[in-house]
């Protein structure tokens, strides 16, 4: 008797349907602010983007605690700023009490993720997982719930924004970005690409280098006073997420 040609190919039917579909969790919403420099202007539905505060903007942080974090809190008190951080779960467990610190200067926490995973080259299930030891991690550090959650380069695959909705949390991207984390931004390149924004905008800096160029924090905290004082100039403060959507 011979083989059905077919055969091969029907045993391996339930594979290819099952890489399909999980390739179908990953493709909406595919929403990334990394793949574009210039401002997103306009409310995108599902996510804050942009606020409608007439007199502030909302200032974030990525990728911390990181090493120079005193540096970027005395820079902000020295403004009279305050700002939200959204946190790698890896780097809090490292140094809880740095998360604290960011609390108790008056700043709000979000969640960035255990690993800073890139949330399309991953299985879903390990990326919930991420998600969920992230929030328990955080959380003990800073005593408190957090909020808002921002994924690793501004990108959500379908697992991740139906896992924020199942743990209650705001999906938070950004307005501006500084492209801090190149090898080749400056402290002048950084405070020229958030330039004077607008009422409303949410502006995306770094305050640590574990996930990009090397020193990369360093250049964004030699920047972080000249873009503080550009905003005051425009008439505008810098406010956390949470306190501008209260």
């Amino acid at each position: 008797m011979v083989d059905d040609p077919g055969d091969g190919f029907r045993g391996h039917v339930p594979f290819i349907v099952s890489s399909i579909r999980t390739l179908g969790r990953h493709a909406v919403p595919v929403l990334a602010r990394s793949a574009c420099r210039t401002p997103l202007r306009g409310k995108v539905p599902g996510l804050i983007n942009q606020l409608s505060a007439t007199d502030a903007v909302a200032l974030t942080f990525d990728d911390g605690p990181g090493q120079r974090l005193d540096g970027f809190l005395a820079a902000l008190d020295s403004a009279g700023a305050t700002a939200t951080f959204f946190l790698v779960g890896e780097q809090v467990a490292r140094d809880p009490g740095r998360a604290a610190e960011i609390v108790r200067a008056g700043h709000e926490v979000g969640v960035h993720g255990y690993q800073h995973l890139a949330h399309l080259r991953h299985w879903p299930v390990d990326i919930v997982a991420d998600m969920q030891r992230a929030r328990a991690v955080i959380e003990e550090a800073i005593g408190q719930p957090t909020r808002f959650y921002r994924p690793p380069h501004g990108l959500f695959c379908l697992a991740s924004w139906r896992e924020c909705d199942r743990q209650g949390w705001q999906k938070a991207l950004w307005t501006r970005a500084a492209w801090d984390w190149e090898a080749t931004a400056t402290p002048r390149s950084i405070a020229d690409r958030i330039g004077t924004p607008l009422a409303g905008d949410v502006l995306l800096l770094h305050d640590a280098d574990w996930y990009s160029a090397a020193g990369s924090d360093v250049r964004t905290l030699e920047a972080l006073p000249e873009m503080l004082d550009r905003i005051a100039a425009a008439g505008l403060r810098v406010r956390s997420l949470g306190s501008l959507l209260d």
